[in-house]
């Protein structure tokens, strides 16, 4: 569908979080042990970069599903999980730039989400040389919530001003 060009409706993305089971219900214990494998996360990754190069938009669901998807896998795609949030753009601003600010992003090297997955290690320590992904969700009032929840499960700052907050207490 995609390679052909064809731009996925809401509902199909819909479907899409729906059969790889992204939510799961709180207490649902798996009775099949799946392994830990990154397939789905991969197949989530090469979605968003279609919707990166046709610069097109993308449900508040599927992204939230896209993130806890990271967060479960943890590790590498945790991480990923973690820069694509951060490269989150609000759909309706301006993409505007001024001043040095459009020569510096066109000095840098765009690169796909599957790339960053597949080379982090390359990239992990030259991350402010490259040119992110740009990452277009279009949240409706009903999702807020789930992508708020979605992206603290990939923040890294939350838990280091918690742990500092405790260090603190502890220390007085």
């Amino acid at each position: 569908m995609l390679r052909r060009g064809f731009i996925p409706s809401k509902k199909t993305l819909q479907i899409i979080t729906l059969n790889l089971n992204l939510y799961k219900k709180k207490g649902w214990v798996q009775t099949n042990v799946e392994e830990e494998s990154n397939e789905k996360f991969k197949f989530l990754l090469s979605m968003l970069d279609f919707f990166d190069k046709r610069k097109l938009q993308f449900s508040g669901q599927f992204y939230a599903g896209l993130l806890f998807e990271g967060a479960r896998l943890g590790g590498l795609e945790k991480r990923i999980a973690s820069l694509i949030s951060m490269s989150k753009t609000d759909p309706s601003q301006l993409d505007v730039h001024i001043g040095l600010d459009e020569i510096d992003r066109k000095a840098k090297r765009p690169v796909s989400w599957i790339e960053i997955l597949e080379k982090y290690s390359q990239y992990r320590d030259s991350l402010d040389e490259i040119d992110l992904p740009a990452v277009r969700v279009k949240t409706t009032e009903r999702e807020i919530r789930q992508v708020l929840v979605a992206e603290r499960g990939v923040s890294y700052a939350q838990r280091r001003e918690r742990r500092s907050k405790s260090q603190t207490a502890a220390t007085r």
